[in-house]
């Protein structure tokens, strides 16, 4: 007999707990016809639980994932990596700059990490912009100099001439110890930027920059896997486990195998270094190759793929004065040394051309992998024509620069870093190459190009950033790989400075001094000593590099009007410093200026201006009254005048000023 719902019903309740024999008993039914029905649940309840325990299994570790990448995210692990960043401070996120930490993505072995320029660019951009993002290594950035020495900046000044219309911003992302993985990691995020053109100058840390197969930074030697990795680590929980394989693997390695641990305290580019012995004819020197290869195919390919315009540049170094640093002799090629011997004799023997392309083969068999080889040149330029970018003749600009066409420390300050001079003329180069290629053409007024001795003296590098420079090559070169050991001289520890700005160029590179604390030290010293050119050449500086800070203006503008009383030089800084933060004080001082001009009114409504942010400001009040009698309205400047007297009768002149005004009003009556 078969069993009732009610009875199967009681069943699925109870069939957990009971097994058939007892649920029969209990039903008073045929123990078989209860186990059939058993049967039939029991599969479906199986299932229901496995499904169950699957869909557990499976979200427990991406719950906790989840969770651990939202705390590491909450707790700022590794801090904020974006490649752009809009601080608060300046006018409220309205302008972005490059972020300092950015380079946290790819650093895990390296402490101190290399920073970015101050370059700003609009949030949101204007149509009247021509922005351009500059791509590279630490020659992009200027080192030693930094800041106002850029190429980026000088080929800035010269589009800034010939594009009176539009806002130019060129803003340089770069950094020391960078190679082309960064630039390709640097894309996607550039593009939001949307760049209307892009320079690159790229090639010399192939090796040994962040990644580079020849680097302490490195995970490997296939370009594909590194790009996915650099993917991967915009994770947080990413870069928490790959700093903890970084430090078991530096654990290992030091405390078992015995192996010395990796340079903390050397300097960056000794801190970088991993493999010191890059042969021509090694399989890590064909590494580095495809790895240059495969990752400008890739840059280049996206910002085509977007119509953008990329200007790339062969790259330059010191062919004739920089001794090759490590030299082997490989069943293939001769000693990189004994080659530069050679070179040096010949070119002494005044056979420049044959000793040319001795030096260039002996930079390229110097088995320390510092300055690219020239096959670099050729991928550049074939890379270029693959991808329809301009190629940029800096390299053979720069050899026709120097003494018989062969780069050394007339341009370059030691392996591979130009001096002011030679970042002028890479400057120079891009320029050429943006002019040349006509995306311009419609709108470019060419003629108002300026002779080029201006844009060179316009970079405003001072004497203290030269002695910035001196200081940061003298400690590069004062260690591994120019010098082995403690440095011969004592350096730093021993040295002397020459005078107060040495002195603060020291403390820049040694210390925490801001390199824009130590230019206004400067400007205050020659102040002090009555060199006001030169004190406003550092505010000019300043300026250069901090368009969008209102301070270095209101400095150079007061001294210029209340030092040199030089009314037309003084004007547009108090018309930027207004333009930029109004203020009390640029108020009133662009007020002056435009009442000893004859513009009265507009004056007028400065001086009033000022005294909205200051009612107490005396000095704005004795300026107005005087501009209202030259505007004609003398009962508004004798109130203004009564005004001051109630708040300081003693003011200066003013008892004089008042009379002269009641005076001229008594005839004014009579008449």
């Amino acid at each position: 007999m078969g069993l009732t719902n009610k009875q199967k019903k009681y069943i699925r309740d109870h069939h957990r707990d009971k097994n058939a024999g007892q649920l029969s008993r209990e039903l008073k039914s045929d123990r078989n016809a209860v186990q059939e029905y058993l049967d039939t649940i029991s599969p479906q309840t199986d299932s229901r639980k496995k499904t169950v325990f699957y869909i557990a299994a499976l979200f427990i570790p991406v719950l906790f994932f989840v969770l651990l990448e939202v705390s590491l995210r909450l707790f700022d692990y590794r801090g904020d990596t974006r490649l752009f960043i809009y601080p608060e401070e300046y006018f409220e996120g309205e302008y972005g700059f490059v972020n300092r930490n950015f380079n946290a993505r790819y650093f895990f072995n390296t402490q101190n990490l290399p920073g970015f320029s101050n370059d700003a660019f609009l949030t949101d951009k204007p149509d009247t912009s021509f922005r351009v993002f500059a791509m590279g290594g630490s020659s992009t950035a200027g080192y030693p100099y930094g800041f106002n020495a850029t190429f980026s900046r000088v080929t800035s000044d010269a589009l800034k001439d010939i594009l009176p219309g539009r806002l130019v911003e060129v803003i340089n992302l770069g950094a020391s110890a960078v190679n082309s993985y960064t630039l390709y990691d640097q894309i996607p995020e550039i593009l939001e930027q949307q760049p209307d053109a892009i320079f690159i100058y790229t090639g010399h840390n192939e090796f040994y920059g962040a990644l580079g197969v020849g680097s302490s930074e490195q995970f490997g030697a296939f370009p594909g896997f590194v790009r996915t990795y650099l993917k991967l680590q915009r994770l947080k929980t990413f870069m928490l486990l790959r700093d903890g394989i970084a430090s078991l693997s530096q654990w290992i390695a030091t405390s078992l195998l015995g192996e010395p641990h990796p340079a903390r305290d050397g300097t960056l580019m000794q801190r970088m270094v991993q493999d010191q012995t890059i042969t021509l004819d090694s399989q890590v020197f064909e590494y580095g190759k495809n790895q240059f290869e495969s990752n400008l195919d890739k840059i280049l390919q996206r910002f085509r793929e977007q119509d953008i315009p990329v200007f790339i540049s062969s790259i330059a170094s010191n062919l004739g004065d920089q001794e090759p640093f490590v030299s082997i002799e490989t069943p293939l090629y001769p000693p990189a040394r004994q080659v530069f011997g050679e070179a040096r004799r010949h070119y002494q023997q005044g056979n420049h051309d044959r000793a040319y392309e001795l030096f260039v083969f002996a930079k390229d068999l110097d088995a320390l992998k510092f300055r690219a080889p020239d096959v670099f040149n050729e991928i550049i330029r074939d890379k270029a024509d693959k991808h329809g970018a301009v190629y940029v003749p800096v390299y053979e600009d720069m050899k026709e620069q120097s003494e018989n066409r062969i780069i050394g420390f007339d341009l370059m300050l030691e392996h591979l870093h130009p001096n002011r001079t030679g970042y002028f003329h890479i400057g120079k180069s891009f320029y050429e190459a943006v002019a040349a290629s006509g995306i311009l053409d419609d709108e470019a007024d060419y003629q108002a190009l300026r002779n080029w001795d201006e844009y060179f003296d316009g970079m405003k590098v001072s004497e203290l950033d030269e002695r910035i420079a001196y200081h940061r090559v003298r400690l590069l070169t004062g260690g591994w790989p120019f010098v082995t050991g403690p440095s011969p001289d004592g350096y730093p520890a021993a040295y002397e400075p020459e005078n107060r700005i040495d002195e603060l160029a020291f403390e820049v590179v040694h210390t925490n001094l801001r390199w824009d604390q130590a230019k206004l030290s400067v400007a205050e010293y020659f102040m002090e000593h009555g060199e006001f050119e030169l004190a406003l050449m550092e505010y000019e500086g300043l300026i250069r590099d901090q368009p969008y800070n209102h301070s270095p203006h209101v400095f150079a503008g007061r001294l210029l009007l209340q030092v040199l009383n030089d009314f037309e030089r003084a004007r547009p800084h108090f018309e930027n410093a207004w333009r930029i933060n109004p203020s009390n004080y640029s108020a009133r001082m662009l007020g002056s200026i435009e009442v000893n001009e004859g513009n009265y009114q507009r004056g007028i409504t400065l001086l009033e201006k000022a005294l909205e942010f200051n009612p107490d400001d005396i000095q704005a009040m004795f300026n107005l009254s005087g501009a209202q009698a030259l505007n004609g309205d003398l009962e508004a400047a004798y109130e203004t005048a009564r005004q001051l007297d109630s708040i300081q009768p003693d003011f200066p002149g003013l008892l004089q000023w008042k009379r002269q005004l009641e005076a001229r009003l008594q005839r004014n009556r009579m008449n």
